[in-house]
């Protein structure tokens, strides 16, 4: 049943074509998968944040390799969904989630945050965590986080006195 549903879903699904999204082949992601995901990203990360993450798709589409196969079954369902009916039962519009407003995409994700059902929450979180983890994954994004690199790229991070720059009010010694 949930294969008949997720192969109507798929044929339904009409993402707004965008050329931030030039990658052709994936591992998990499919066409419409990537265009529905850059559109989700956009709603939670807001405009340009390939700037700072410019693999981010092709990025996703790696994480997913490494799930259980129910799990990324389930995003890309949970992506198929919001594609289709998104727009309709929360927004209550006919058009289709990438193709809404940034705002009204924003607005949407909002609800789902906000909801009484369980499931909207779980997919929303499963929205902003994806998005964000991948995100921040990017180096570009570091430096405006603070962030030097991980130690093993950059031992000199290990070898200061306390405070560490991460820590500057904390004069515990770094453990090696």
């Amino acid at each position: 049943m949930a294969g008949i549903l997720s192969s109507a879903l798929n044929a339904s699904a009409n993402p707004r074509k965008r050329i931030e999204v030039t990658q052709t082949t994936f591992d998990c992601l499919n066409k419409k998968t990537a265009l529905i995901l850059f559109a989700v990203a956009e709603a939670v990360l807001g405009e340009g944040f390939l700037i700072k993450a410019p693999r981010f798709t092709e990025t996703v589409d790696d994480y997913l390799n490494y799930q259980r196969p129910a799990q990324r079954e389930q995003f890309l369902f949970a992506l198929l969904i919001a594609e289709v009916t998104f727009g309709l039962t929360i927004g209550g519009t006919f058009q289709h989630f990438s193709h809404l407003s940034l705002a009204d995409r924003r607005k949407i994700l909002e609800k789902l945050r906000s909801s009484s059902q369980s499931l909207r929450r779980n997919i929303y979180a499963a929205f902003v965590n994806v998005a964000a983890s991948t995100y921040y994954a990017s180096d570009l994004t570091w430096p405006d986080l603070g962030y030097a690199g991980v130690s093993v790229d950059h031992p000199e991070i290990l070898n200061q006195p306390p405070p560490v720059p991460w820590r500057p009010d904390d004069p515990r010694p770094i453990e090696e």
